[in-house]
């Protein structure tokens, strides 16, 4: 692993390159006897700008909410705290605590995330950070954590007002990266449905582990570097955090062919021990509307973000997480 504690922090573009550049931070949250589920998302890039968002399903309704802030690309990249708006992400203890906080009008928190396990560097994935064979751009780092969400969250509107205690599993990522800022086409052309599978990620959470994976739904998806690997991911434990050896995923849609229904995922762990692991109950469905390059209008990826219930077929263990997808193409593309 070469993540450290400064890395916590905001990154400086590659030197000589005028491209966008931006750190990204994704930090989940799934409290089913709250029921609240949802992400918080910061896109700080060297363009003049960061994007914050809070993309929440309370009580079965979605409730997002994002912020476009000044940010000066000479800025710091040490912070005491970065201030979207209503929204503030402090680091308390790097690789450890982490808080974010809001303080909207319909609802606000002050969440503490606090490590379960040690984070994992996706550069240590079997082959190398699968990520980078998802485009032409490459990932200056990204890693990944096991966590355990706290705190207190107010619903200030809708039928259930009031104040509600935070404590569940959750998870979190931060990567620094030029993927936002390439060209897109003219037009994009037609997709057969088997062509329109894109990206799994599961973070699936149990007492005893945490399992995380990436890989390809489409099986004839053919990634554009030669020798890129195929799939990444890890598992933490009390052994802690080491890559696991192979993923893929069968996944069954509604009717608009971009609903999740449910996952199975085959995934092969340290060791190359084999497991299945199925979805059971559908807690909540968002999607991450804000995967964008300097292009407001436009969105580049639809990348949608499930909550379910999670099973181990071969053990009956069960948890809970996260099952994040993304369906080719945008729809609708143009946003504005």
């Amino acid at each position: 692993m070469t993540v450290n504690a400064d890395d916590e922090y905001l990154h400086f573009a590659p030197a000589g390159s005028d491209a966008l550049f931006s750190d990204n931070f994704w930090f989940s949250i799934c409290d089913r006897e709250a029921d609240i589920f949802g992400v918080n998302h910061l896109h700080v890039s060297n363009k003049g700008y960061g994007r914050f968002s809070t993309m929440m399903v309370i009580d079965g309704v979605a409730q997002p909410w994002a912020n476009k802030v000044p940010f000066a690309a000479d800025a710091p990249r040490k912070f005491d705290k970065l201030v979207g708006g209503h929204m503030s992400y402090q680091v308390v203890k790097p690789l450890e605590q982490i808080r974010i906080q809001f303080d909207g009008p319909k609802y606000g928190f002050d969440l503490l995330y606090t490590g379960r396990f040690p984070v994992f560097d996706y550069k240590d994935c079997h082959g190398g950070n699968p990520l980078t064979s998802a485009d032409t751009y490459n990932y200056g780092g990204h890693y990944e954590q096991g966590l355990l969400c706290t705190g207190e969250f107010e619903v200030r509107a809708g039928p259930r007002r009031g104040r509600r205690q935070i404590n569940s599993w959750a998870h979190r990522d931060h990567s620094w990266t030029n993927r936002f800022g390439g060209e897109t086409p003219w037009e994009l052309p037609p997709l057969s449905y088997q062509d329109s599978l894109f990206h799994f990620w599961p973070s699936i959470q149990t007492e005893r582990f945490h399992l995380n994976a990436f890989g390809w739904m489409n099986p004839d998806f053919v990634v554009p570097h030669k020798g890129a690997p195929r799939f990444g991911g890890f598992l933490s434990d009390a052994s802690g955090s080491r890559p696991i050896e192979g993923a893929s995923c069968i996944i069954r849609t509604e009717d608009d062919r971009r609903t999740a229904m449910s996952f199975l995922y085959e995934l092969t762990l340290p060791g190359g021990d084999v497991i299945h692991v199925r979805t059971g109950r559908k807690h909540a469905h968002t999607m991450n509307g804000l995967m964008r390059g300097e292009n407001d209008a436009e969105c580049t990826l639809d990348c949608y973000e499930s909550f379910f219930d999670f099973e181990i077929v071969e053990t009956g263990e069960r948890g809970y997480g996260c099952a994040e997808y993304s369906i080719l193409h945008p729809q609708p593309r143009w946003r504005y």
